[in-house]
């Protein structure tokens, strides 16, 4: 799979850019980040890849010289006057709210004058918690660079054998980092015992690195005009939670956002995926007179939805590809999508 999609960006870079938009007419660009840094973040690098400061700056001078910036009030604006944005803009959006985006995404934003939006999870903010996705970083980090004695390999595959009922996890180092990765929200308790047994402090870390936002951070980029949104409170998998416990989680974090900084305005993105998030939750935030929230955005690949007002995004951040290819890819990917009848998403009840 790999290797088709490098094939597939590297060829899709030789298709001219203009045919591209023309057959996608008007379609708004949303490329999303996490994290933009030139250091090897511990609690990120065994989760995904991501860009430098350089190859980041290099693919928003592509944005800026073939597509018209649009900030989150231009699309709300457009849509309480039923206007369309002008052709070709793009989004910028940014999940987690880690301290890179204070040190190094803002700032350079402001320089270049691109707005972005960027979606929180109260639960992290002041680093009083530390997500369990990066205790499971952490954990990986510690294995591959302490050399655990084998007893404690062995401890450690004991308690992560339930992750690997059908075969059991070996005490190898290689097998005990796939089956950490595999720690989901609804098991990350599991995250916490792997720490105790290879002794790493998670609230030390938390308190020293602070990796993610603080209170008056956020309230900073607020300041700023950028636009901040809910990205639920704590980061679950939404395909782990009941129904209730999706509206709960959804509606929580856009509330807290909104109070604690006085937005004017009700967004959200989704936590890791929206897929088999059923038209009911939809329909109970966006449905009626007055919708629950503003705008959803997903990450389904720019396709369409059932409502307007739901926006899928595609991840821009794999440093081994450019914007150039990544952005040509969708558009052509959409153009094909479009071709086949498959560019809407259906949702089951």
């Amino acid at each position: 799979m790999q290797a088709f999609k490098n094939a597939y960006y590297s060829a899709i870079k030789a298709v001219p850019l203009g045919l591209l938009q023309k057959t996608v007419p008007g379609r708004l660009l949303l490329p999303y980040h996490h994290l933009v840094s030139n250091e090897d973040v511990p609690h990120i690098r065994h989760l995904y890849g991501y860009k430098n400061v350089a190859a980041f700056e290099r693919d928003l001078d592509y944005l800026l010289k073939h597509w018209w910036p649009v900030s989150v009030y231009d699309l709300l604006d457009a849509a309480k006057s039923r206007q369309p944005l002008p052709r070709n803009g793009f989004l910028l959006t940014f999940d987690d709210g880690l301290r890179e985006v204070k040190n190094i995404i803002a700032p350079l934003l402001l320089r270049k004058g691109v707005p972005a939006a960027f979606f929180l999870n109260p639960a992290y903010l002041d680093n009083h918690r530390l997500f369990y996705k990066f205790k499971i970083s952490l954990s990986i980090d510690a294995l591959m660079t302490r050399q655990p004695s084998k007893a404690l390999r062995t401890e450690l595959a004991s308690l992560l054998a339930p992750l690997s009922p059908e075969r059991p996890t070996g005490a190898e180092v290689e097998g005990l980092v796939t089956t950490l990765k595999r720690i989901t929200y609804r098991h990350q308790s599991l995250a916490d015992e792997a720490g105790r047994l290879l002794e790493l402090d998670f609230a030390d870390y938390a308190a020293r690195q602070a990796p993610v936002l603080r209170m008056e951070e956020v309230g900073k980029l607020v300041q700023q005009g950028f636009a901040i949104g809910g990205h639920s409170m704590d980061h679950p998998y939404y395909w782990e939670l009941t129904p209730a416990q999706q509206l709960q989680q959804t509606l929580d974090s856009v509330d807290f956002l909104q109070a604690r900084f006085a937005l004017n305005y009700r967004i959200f993105a989704f936590p890791h995926t929206d897929a088999g998030v059923p038209r009911s939750f939809f329909d109970t935030l966006l449905g009626g007179p007055i919708p629950a929230l503003d705008l959803i955005f997903g990450t389904a690949n720019q396709r369409k939805d059932i409502y307007p007002s739901i926006l899928h995004r595609f991840n821009a951040e794999r440093p081994q590809w450019d914007i150039a290819g990544m952005a040509k890819g969708v558009l052509a990917y959409n153009t094909v999508q479009q071709w086949l009848g498959k560019n809407a998403i259906h949702r089951g009840a």
